[in-house]
């Protein structure tokens, strides 16, 4: 709202934004990563001021803040307005009270004294005024027969006192021996009247312990008259005669007795009605299931629960700290039934909530959490200040117009809206740091840059108002909801006492009480008051009465009715002469006295408290970060250069490398043309490498066509073109058996170990697919190897398929296009199904478009099938086609699928936001990868399921999605990590050769198809940093004789963003330092394999170069690209270029 009142002076009505470079916004973004940084100490001061807080409200029972909160009514409104002139009063109020010394009203001594008071001047009632004399009977009672006197029928009058807990019997207060325990275990006694005998009824000046009365400073006799004529003379007569035979110890104010001041009130206690309770319940309602439906929009499973109980929680100590706060400032809020309470904090909270949830989610996924959080805290930080400057206007200027009790509530809102401000920009942003930390957040975006994706290229669709409105992006839903909300608020508690003094709502009464300079209380402070001390003024007595007190009067003096008018005269004050304490002024207790207070009886109890909850959320934060790595292990902050690391190992092999082996536990195999195998063995302390003669064994093992390593890292299979397979244990590091099979004369296509059941138990076993169509089973542990042929026709590529039910799978594609998958269950009869959903194509050799590669994705029950310029995506369940994508020229076994954190749709299939394949284009060695999406919004999903199985419910399919084409030009050697994106190693030389004139922004590939020159005309080319190294290299010619300078580590992520840095490795001292002349000359970098969940492996001539993206832990988990749901954490360095590189 208050950009629209701007408007005039800026001249548009959008929010200010800050530059990155403005002092305030330096300030939040500083002030929010540290917060992030250091969230636990955020989490524990907000727990230990919280305590603070709630603390005296809650469990400090003798504090006003719980009094208060006890008195507050459930589901009534009242109200006590002194009346302006005269009208008729139902009920007239006399009151007298009894003080002995300060804070010692219950005492022996006292409350004889105000029995003897209550009997001369109530005695046995006013029978002489009323016409009915009593018998004679009843006349000069003698004190051993005394009790309470009640009004006999007709009569309307009765009298309420203390003294009724001893039925005013001056025998039983004698006998009395625990006069306080008397008093508490009496209090829901109730007199003549039907009025409960509250300590806040008949005493005044009260000190409690817990709920326990333990002192008062005067004794109140109340006299209620509802005659028509009226007991006044009676009463004056009395208090006269009182005033002149009372005890020489005690004096009367005032000295004859006589009040004649008074002054009318209008008590009203009306229940809340049918109306209230559904605006509230809609209300709250409607908030709520907004409030769950936007969490629930943030795809972050495991943590859309906890951020919504973190919610709650800030709101519940909001609420209870501003009440406690409130009543140390005397604020009375007893006058609004509880449901209203917590409607505040919901109109201030929310908008400051998804305001900062909506920019975290749109920061890249790339940065630190820190930076994540300081970053969205300087973009919206501001915000959240003028908000709150503007609402807190508002509340003062509806404090003016509204009736008293309403601006006291007016006074809980601003402080409740402080106290919200800031538990959000400390206890919310440190709980969101945590959670953004656990990548539960950041799984609804899935590393999706929404600025960039919001690409020129791509025609924005118009989106419905309706759904913005429902989704909070509608820019007038968000700016004026917490304001109207709160108005609404205020108005709506308003309207139930606007019209208490007969006045409407004008614009000239509006005028009045904006301009007003003093609010007239709702009871008044000048009362007659003698000179001395008084814990507890009658006017504050009349304040503090409850809810409770006022329905019960209602049902005495008018039944059935909301509100009655008394007239209250001024009390007579009896004071003993000797008192204590009386001669001294009131002393107005302070805050650090009622600290001191709070020490002295409940520090032991909040400190354990504290303790306690200290404990219990480092633990639980403990057990939300556990990441299981060894103690000690600290992810620290990294530089630029640092997140995006090159590795160089050791140079121990003569000649280049042409096979690499790897595994997630970090270990790599290299076979080398010299004839060795280098084994690069990773443990806690880097790497021990052995090195291999396999030539020189016998049987000889060399040459090797074919490796592979399990995922564990126990065991490495290597096999020669003589057929010997050799099983080397890593752990042993020895071979633990070396078999020769029949290959006949054919190389390997797949190569891998697998568990098979087989007789009842789980055997590991190497697998072996040979071209020809033989699969051979090979036994680490036995020896024993079974050959069968799987088809008859030549097989061109195959891969092991694991499903979700852990059932084994083999998937391969034979010469004539057909897939075929066969079941490793053990048994040695079954033969391969063909999948009859994929045509295979025209007959081998006509033409190319039949299928020639598969790629598996099991995280999504998928297999693709590679066409040429198209790839079919199939169910491995079902054997049911699902899309064709149209895709380049894609070289087989290039091909990559990755995607965000898989979802499950509508219709129970899969779903993903967004889906990316990358392949190497057969013509021209570019790298192009395709991006799959919706639209922007990071909770738009694309159902994988067959397109008859979710027509009847409207699911979005691959059909309606667009894709963002990258195209990396020249690419070299790549590979995709399991971190949503591509890393490769390419070199770019000062002399261009084909591979470097083709990176040309003006270069299309010889004679493209039409699809494929589709693909390159709207495709995003990265291809400037090699321009950029190409000019660098000829103007600062390389100062060691390597093979190194012209070289790049590149990264692409599957939002666009590339990144490259010169291939040397950033390690001091590594050993890129020792090459020397051992560095061979490079042609072309490989082979690359993936290493770990965030690093690939790649040969560099002799020498092996590892890459990674942040910090790579080895933990032994599989690297499988499809997965696709780490997420990288890692600075990203912005500026101009990102795009076209």
């Amino acid at each position: 709202m208050i950009w629209y009142l701007l408007y005039p002076l800026r001249g548009t009505s959008e929010p200010a934004e800050l530059s990155p470079t403005h002092p305030v916004h330096r300030a939040f973004k500083a002030y929010g990563t540290a917060t992030a940084r250091h969230w636990l100490l955020s989490i524990i001061l907000t727990v230990i001021v919280s305590v603070l807080l709630c603390y005296p409200a809650v469990f400090q029972t003798d504090s006003p803040a719980a009094a208060g909160l006890r008195n507050l009514p459930k589901h009534v409104w009242t109200s006590t307005t002194e009346v302006d002139g005269e009208r008729a009063a139902d009920v007239e109020a006399r009151q007298v009270w009894v003080h002995g010394d300060y804070m010692n009203a219950i005492d022996r001594r006292v409350l004889r004294a105000a029995l003897d008071v209550q009997e001369a001047l109530i005695g046995d009632g006013f029978d002489d005024v009323l016409g009915t004399p009593p018998p004679n009977s009843q006349l000069a009672r003698p004190r051993s027969e005394q009790r309470c006197l009640a009004s006999k029928p007709g009569q309307r009058w009765g009298f309420h006192s203390p003294l009724m807990y001893w039925n005013c019997s001056h025998k039983l207060l004698d006998e009395d021996r625990d006069l306080l325990a008397t008093i508490n275990s009496h209090v829901r006694l109730q007199s003549a009247l039907n009025i409960t005998l509250r300590p806040s009824t008949v005493f005044a000046g009260k000190a409690f312990a817990k709920t326990k009365l333990r002192s008062a400073d005067a004794i109140v006799i109340t006299l209620f008259d509802q005659t028509t004529t009226g007991l006044g003379n009676s009463w004056g007569k009395r208090s006269g005669s009182l005033a002149q035979n009372l005890a020489p110890d005690w004096s009367m104010f005032p000295h004859d007795g006589q009040v004649a001041k008074s002054r009318l009130y209008e008590f009203r206690s009306k229940p809340m009605t049918l109306n209230d309770d559904l605006f509230l319940a809609a209300s709250y309602m409607v908030t709520a299931a907004y409030v769950v439906m936007r969490m629930m929009q943030l795809r972050a499973v495991k943590s859309w629960f906890g951020l919504l109980i973190t919610i709650g929680v800030k709101m519940t100590v909001c609420v209870i700290g501003s009440f406690t706060i409130c009543s140390f400032l005397g604020i009375n809020l007893a006058r609004i039934p509880r449901p209203w309470f917590p409607g505040v904090v919901f109109c201030f909270g929310l908008g400051n909530i998804f305001r900062l949830i909506n920019v975290v989610l749109e920061t890249p996924a790339e940065m630190p959490s820190p930076q994540r959080i300081g970053h969205a805290l300087g973009k919206v930080g501001h915000l959240s200040i003028a908000v709150a400057g503007q609402n807190l206007v508002l509340i003062y200027l509806c404090s003016r117009i509204v009736t008293p009790w309403v601006a006291d509530f007016c006074i809980f809102a601003a402080v409740t809206l402080i106290l919200d401000l800031a538990f959000h920009l400390t206890f919310f942003l440190a709980v969101l740091s945590v959670d953004v930390q656990r990548m539960e957040l950041s799984d609804s975006l899935e590393r999706i840059d929404l600025n960039q994706r919001a690409d020129k290229s791509r025609r924005t669709e118009r989106q419905p108002w309706l759904l913005a409105l429902r989704q909070g992006t509608l820019p007038v839903s968000t700016r004026f909801a917490g304001s109207v909300a709160m108005l609404s608020f205020l108005l709506a508690i308003n309207w139930h006492f606007f019209d208490s003094n007969g006045r409407k709502l004008t614009v000239h009464t509006l005028k009045e009480r904006i301009f007003r300079r003093k609010e007239k209380l709702d009871v008044a402070l000048t009362w007659t008051l003698p000179s001395i001390n008084q814990a507890r003024t009658p006017a504050e007595w009349l304040r503090i009465q409850d809810h409770n007190t006022a329905k019960e009067l209602l049902g005495v003096v008018k039944p059935g009715a909301h509100s009655f008018v008394a007239r209250i005269y001024d009390p007579i004050l009896i004071v003993s002469k000797n008192a204590t304490g009386r001669d001294m002024g009131q002393k107005v207790s302070s805050l650090t006295e009622s600290f001191h207070h709070f020490a002295r009886g409940h520090a032991y109890s909040a400190a354990l408290m504290v303790a306690f909850l200290i404990a219990g959320v480092t633990l639980l934060m403990n057990y939300l970060l556990w990441t299981g790595l060894p103690e000690g292990f600290r992810e620290e902050e990294e530089d630029e250069d640092a997140s995006f690391n090159v590795e160089t190992l050791s140079a121990v092999q003569a000649l280049d490398i042409v096979r690499l082996t790897s595994s997630p536990k970090g270990h790599i195999v290299s076979v080398s043309l010299d004839r060795t195998t280098s084994i690069w063995f990773h443990d806690q302390n880097g790497f021990r490498q052995t090195t291999l003669q396999t030539a020189a064994m016998k049987p000889k093992l060399w040459p090797i066509i074919a490796s592979t390593m399990d995922d564990a890292g126990n065991f490495l299979a290597l096999c020669s073109t003589d057929g010997v397979i050799g099983l080397w244990s890593l752990t042993a590091a020895r071979f633990s058996t070396v078999q020769t099979v029949e290959l006949r004369g054919q190389v390997p296509i797949l190569l891998t170990f697998a568990t098979i059941p087989r007789s009842g138990q789980d055997i590991f076993t190497l697998l072996l697919v040979t071209s020809d169509g033989y699969l051979m089973e090979f036994e680490t542990r036995g020896g024993i190897h079974r050959t069968r042929r799987i088809c008859t026709r030549a097989v061109l590529c195959a891969t092991i398929y694991t499903s979700r039910k852990g059932e084994l799978g083999l998937v391969f594609v034979t010469i004539n296009g057909e897939v075929h998958i066969l079941a490793l269950d053990g048994s040695q009869d079954k033969t391969s199904e063909v999948v009859a959903g994929l045509d295979p194509g025209p007959p081998p050799g006509s033409n190319p478009l039949k299928i020639r590669c598969i790629e598996a994705v099991p995280s999504l029950g998928m297999i693709f099938a590679l066409r040429d310029e198209e790839a079919e995506i199939f169910d491995f369940n079902s054997r049911g086609l699902i899309h064709a994508l149209r895709i380049g020229h894609a070289r087989p076994h290039s091909f990559r699928v990755m995607h965000s954190a898989p979802r499950q749709c509508a219709c129970g299939a899969p779903a993903v936001h967004s889906l990316s394949v990358a392949y190497t284009e057969e013509e021209t060695d570019h790298l192009i990868m395709q991006t799959f999406t919706l639209d922007d919004c990071p909770t738009s999903l694309i159902c994988l399921g067959k397109p008859s199985d979710n027509d009847t419910l409207n699911c979005q399919r691959l059909a309606s999605a667009s894709d963002i084409v990258h195209i990396v030009e020249p690419a070299g050697a790549w590979e995709a990590i399991s971190s949503l994106g591509l890393v490769g190693i390419r070199r770019c030389d000062s002399t261009p050769n084909p591979s470097s004139v083709a990176s040309s922004a003006n270069y299309r590939p010889p004679a493209p198809l039409a699809s494929a020159s589709a693909l390159h005309g709207r495709a995003v080319r990265h291809n400037e940093p090699c321009q950029r190294a190409i000019t660098a290299t000829s103007t600062s010619p390389p100062t060691h004789n390597t093979d190194i300078d012209g070289w790049q580590a590149w990264t692409l992520s599957t939002s666009g963003e590339f990144r490259w840095r010169p291939l040397g490795s950033c390690s001091v001292g590594d050993a890129d330092e020792l090459l020397g002349d051992d560095q061979l000359f490079v042609a072309a970098a490989g082979p690359m394999m993936k290493l770990g969940k965030r690093s690939v492996v790649v040969g560099f001539g002799n020498t092996i170069k590892i890459i990674t993206l942040g910090r790579e832990t080895f933990d032994g988990s599989s690297t499988s690209v499809d997965l696709g749901m780490a997420i990288h954490k890692s600075k990203t360095r912005r500026g101009p270029g990102r795009k076209v590189q």
